[in-house]
């Protein structure tokens, strides 16, 4: 069985991947991201090599690994502390969560192991493009914050983050931000994330 080749080689059309169908073929998601559980940098590809896919299908066609946005993360400390989802659930229910869009209690409900507690969605997932992977399922800048919740910009930033790395800055925050934007526009719940809840404008201006 070829996936998006036929057997015969023509150009065939590209079925979406399936992450729900293939978890009832594996035991786990490391059986296909075998370097994942011993990764301890954010650059490394962590995409499945095609030697994972060939005792199923013919041919396969994996694309790059997105931009993670991120310098620093270590796979190999994190994966031991199994499922963040509980510490996540319990910082929703005590406010301190600060994204605006917490993920629900259902889906951190799902989230049995530490793989899926970050990457949520990823057991009902149904439609990737191997060729474009989707920023959907990875963890949000929020999620991260429940325990590295030390909040200090731009030095905190930093640790992570370098500024030339992509979508770094909200699109609002143009050259001319500085000047344009008031307290009277601007919803400092949005602004949380990265500054934290109890900045002032004095702490920037």
């Amino acid at each position: 069985m070829a996936l998006g080749v036929s057997a015969a080689g023509a150009a065939a059309p590209k079925r979406p991947f399936s992450h729900k169908y293939h978890l009832t073929q594996v035991a786990a998601c490391e059986n296909c991201h075998t370097t994942a559980a011993t990764s301890t940098k954010a650059p490394d590809n962590l995409i499945p090599d095609k030697s994972a896919c060939v005792t199923c299908h013919d041919e396969v066609e994996i694309g790059e690994p997105r931009p993670t946005g991120v310098q620093k993360f270590n796979h190999a400390k994190h994966v031991p502390m199994g499922s963040v989802a509980p510490l996540i659930a319990g910082a929703i229910k005590g406010k301190t969560y600060l994204g605006l869009n917490p993920p629900s209690a259902e889906s951190l409900a799902a989230a049995k192991d530490a793989c899926t507690g970050c990457h949520r969605g990823i057991p009902e997932s149904e439609n990737v493009d191997l060729s474009k992977p989707a920023p959907s399922h990875f963890p949000q800048m929020a999620d991260c914050l429940v325990c590295h919740n030390k909040i200090n910009p731009p030095d905190s930033c930093a640790q992570c983050h370098i500024e030339t790395t992509p979508n770094f800055r909200p699109a609002s925050h143009t050259a001319d931000f500085g000047d344009k934007h008031s307290e009277k526009t601007l919803d400092k719940s949005s602004c949380a994330t990265c500054h934290g809840r109890k900045f002032t404008c004095k702490g920037c201006h």
